[in-house]
This record gives C-alpha cells, sequence and structure tokens, in this order.
C-alpha cells in the first residue's frame, strides 16, 4: 500500500485520509500478519494518478476495503489492499510557495534570501514570543538562533522556536526534517520535539527526520544525543542513527554521509530504494509519481544529482543509470 504515501505527499489536502490504525490491524490478525515485516508482501500497488473526484472518493473506498477484507489480487493497476493513512503521511498541509515566518499572534511575512539570524537577547529571558518557520516544497533555509545554534530546514518542513530561550532549557518542535549544529551549553539541554521521537542534547551535530513515522530517524554526526520515543530511550554515538522499526525504538551503525547532504545542496542516495528516491523527488519537484511497474519499488540504486538541477535533468540522470525508464508527463513522473 505505499500508494498512499507518495500521494500524500501533494494531495492529502484534497481528502482527509480515514483513521485506518485499528481496522488495519484487525485486518493484519484475520490474515495472521504481524509487524512491519508481513507488510512488503501485502502492500504492493501502484501509485496512480487522482481527478479531484476521486481523490475525495478513494478515503471511502480504503475503508470499505478494510472492513470487506482483502478483495483484490489483480494486475499492475490496481489497488490491492488499504493502509493506516497515519503510517504514511509525508507531510502536513502546506500550501506556501516561499518561505514563511510566523508570530505568535498569527502575523506572517515571506523570507528574502536563504539565511535568517535572531539577534542575541542581552540576557536570557523567562519567556519570548514563539516563531514558525516554514519552506515550501522545492526550498530550504538556513537559521542560526538566539543562542548561536545553527539550523538547517529542509524542505516542506516546520520549526517552532522561542525568538530567545529561557534560562533552564532550549526546545524546538520540527516537523519534516532539519538538521542541528547545537551551541554548547551544558546548563541549558537542547530538545528536539517531534510527532515520533524527542532528540535531547547539550551541543552536537545530527540530522532529524520526521516527515511521517514511517521514515522518522535521528542520525548523529558528533557529539553525544539521547533520543525518546514513548517509554524507550537510547543513546547515541557518532554514526549511529535510532528508527522506529515495528514499533520499537531501534539504532544501528549507518554512513552518515548521505543523511547531510541535501543540505549541502544535493539529493545523495546510496543503496536506497527507488521508492525512496522517488519521495524525495516529489517533495522537492512538486510533482505526482506514477509507478506503472510496481516491482521497480524495491529496486535499490546508488544516484546523486544537485537540487539546483531542473526536474527533466533529474530524470535524465536517473535515466542514465541504466536501470530504470522514467519519463514525465506533465506534472507527474512516470515509472514504466
Amino acid at each position: 500500500m505505499q500508494q498512499w504515501e507518495l500521494y500524500s505527499a501533494l494531495n492529502r489536502e484534497c481528502a482527509d485520509v480515514p483513521d485506518l490504525d485499528e481496522q488495519w490491524q484487525e485486518l493484519s490478525d484475520r490474515l495472521e500478519l504481524s509487524g512491519h515485516d508481513a507488510e512488503p508482501a501485502v502492500r504492493r500497488s501502484v501509485i496512480t494518478r487522482f481527478t479531484p473526484f476521486v481523490k475525495w472518493a478513494v478515503g471511502i473506498a480504503a475503508m470499505v476495503a478494510l472492513i470487506v477484507g482483502l478483495r483484490l489480487w489483480v494486475d499492475h493497476n490496481a489497488v490491492s489492499t488499504a493502509q493506516s493513512g497515519a503510517d504514511y503521511d509525508i507531510t502536513a498541509k502546506n500550501d506556501i510557495t516561499e518561505v514563511t515566518l510566523t508570530t505568535a499572534d498569527g502575523k506572517s511575512r515571506e523570507m528574502s534570501g536563504h539565511d535568517m539570524t535572531i539577534n542575541k537577547p542581552a540576557e536570557r529571558a523567562a519567556s519570548s514570543q514563539m516563531l514558525a518557520l516554514t519552506t515550501p516544497r522545492g526550498k530550504d533555509y538556513h537559521l542560526t538562533m538566539a543562542d548561536g545554534t545553527q539550523v538547517w530546514l529542509n524542505a516542506d518542513s516546520r520549526l517552532e522556536f522561542p525568538e530567545a530561550f529561557g534560562s533552564d532549557k532550549r526546545e524546538v518542535k520540527l516537523k519534516g526534517e532539519a538538521y542541528f549544529e547545537v551551541a554548547k551549553d551544558t546548563q541549558r539541554p537542547f530538545v528536539v520535539h517531534t510527532d515520533f521521537i524527542t532528540t535531547q542534547v547539550l551541543g552536537t551535530a545530527f540530522n532529524v527526520k520526521a516527515y511521517s513515522m514511517r521514515d522518522a530517524a535521528v542520525t548523529l554526526i558528533e557529539g553525544v544525543v539521547r533520543v525518546k520515543a514513548g517509554s524507550e530511550s537510547r543513546q547515541l554515538v557518532p554514526g549511529q542513527q535510532a528508527a522506529i522499526k515495528q514499533a520499537q525504538l531501534r539504532v544501528a551503525q549507518v554512513d552518515t554521509y548521505p543523511y547531510i547532504q541535501w543540505k549541502e545542496g544535493f539529493l545523495y542516495y546510496d543503496n536506497a530504494t527507488l521508492f525512496t528516491i522517488m519521495q524525495d523527488l516529489a517533495r522537492w519537484y512538486n510533482v505526482n509519481v506514477s509507478f506503472d511497474d510496481t516491482s521497480k519499488m524495491q529496486l535499490r540504486l546508488h544516484f546523486v544529482v544537485e537540487r539546483s538541477k531542473s526536474l527533466d535533468e533529474a530524470i535524465s540522470s536517473l535515466n542514465s543509470l541504466g536501470e530504470v525508464h522514467v519519463q514525465r508527463e506533465g506534472n507527474v513522473i512516470v515509472i514504466d
């Protein structure tokens, strides 16, 4: 059922996806499935192009499919089953076209340039105005906070933070992806909250990705961080990544290079699935994706392209690998 994830990246605002967690679990129990390892065998589908009416109707159809049970195991152009929208929600609704700063009173203004620095206050404030920095699809942004912490906010992301931190803590909230270089302050831990994972540090460099539960991960570049998800907590050392797998917080050793190249201006993938690559292309270039050949979803590739390149140039680079055929049809990328 991976079709919902790419579909949601651009079209979730057009139709509310029902909360199907309970129904999916009941269906899994009937089919004697357990954990995410069983999901790929069931959740194979095609990314399709929807008319506005179909986008509205597909949410109802998904609910009906779960209530009735599995009824379609057909060709490459049909959906085989439904899934939990919560697991596959890539991003919240984001209609903006420019980087936007919103103040606590709801006033917003578009940000010029590519960087912003919050002036350091003369003294630590007990409380201060909350701000929200939001990036559209296809644009990222660099922020220097009042304490000197630097943040690179990836496309289609939102960071909520105070204009000045208090005397005992430094807390921010993230939706999407950001790379942090935290200014060291042993008296005030720096905490990054997401909907899935909380990360606490004193001073370090790390990447947080939290577009959805499925891709939520913290990758440590240098220093030490403590990551918490639910009742579980893990401490990371450089080169480790904490991610939620099968409803548990798992830690693994990773090559950190691919996880920081986005802030250097590259879409960089090493042994990544084509599905993962197309997720990011859809988000960066603001397009839909259609897998006419669903077997290509799990194809693993090494792929690099500058984010400043056009969509057509990115597609050409992908085709030059000789592993897949990708073409553009208006605002849709088609893999056949």
